[in-house]
């Protein structure tokens, strides 16, 4: 039934044409497992193959031998057992109740023996950044005061080049006099070069080189 349903579907995909789909046979060596047994052996009783003695002598002392040792390593690891179980319960032993309280007591000495070295060690690393720090803010401190008193000088050398430079500005009060300076001496501040890079000031100049 399984091989005509395969080879009419394989004849409907040649005739169609059609490639959506792909047919993976699978040829098993021996019978699958969910098929009955056949018909023809369905009463068939197998024959015993008969042991020769040597065979049934060496399969003896082979499997005495597994036997053997298979016991070996059981009780082995009974012992192992056993001995971890002593060496564990070794430290639940029933103390007494001074023994309990000594015990406790010596418990609480060495809490508090940790808790002070690391009180100690935490108080000198806290010391330690506490100075770092300081160092720090004194350091940015300098550093401010520094850049401070910097702009202060640019500041006051420009105050001082503006007050020389306020003497020659023109006032109210010097305003005439400023005013006949400039028509007594005239200033032509255009210029001209030539293809040479000669320079010549002025307007109404010739072929002066200035």
């Amino acid at each position: 039934m399984l091989r005509q349903l395969l080879n009419h579907t394989s004849a409907t995909a040649a005739k169609t044409g059609s490639n959506d789909f792909a047919l993976e046979f699978v040829r098993w060596r021996r019978k699958p497992r969910w098929l009955p047994v056949a018909k023809s052996k369905v009463f068939r009783v197998p024959e015993r193959k008969k042991q020769t003695e040597e065979e049934r002598t060496e399969l003896m002392r082979l499997h005495n031998q597994y036997k053997t040792q298979l016991r070996s390593v059981r009780q082995y690891l009974r012992e192992e057992v056993i001995r971890h179980q002593e060496t564990s319960t070794a430290d639940h032993i029933v103390l007494t109740p001074e023994q309990e309280e000594a015990e406790f007591q010596r418990c609480l000495d060495v809490n508090a023996a940790w808790n002070a070295k690391i009180a100690s060690e935490r108080d000198a690393r806290l010391a330690k950044e506490r100075e770092e720090k300081v160092a720090y803010v004194q350091e940015r401190l300098d550093a401010g005061k520094l850049r401070a008193e910097e702009r202060r000088e640019r500041a006051d050398e420009r105050i001082r080049m503006e007050i020389e430079a306020s003497k020659t500005f023109i006032t109210r009060d010097n305003l005439d006099e400023a005013i006949e300076t400039a028509l007594a001496n005239p200033v032509d501040h255009n210029f001209a070069i030539d293809a040479a890079g000669n320079l010549y000031r002025g307007r109404a100049t010739n072929s002066l080189n200035n």
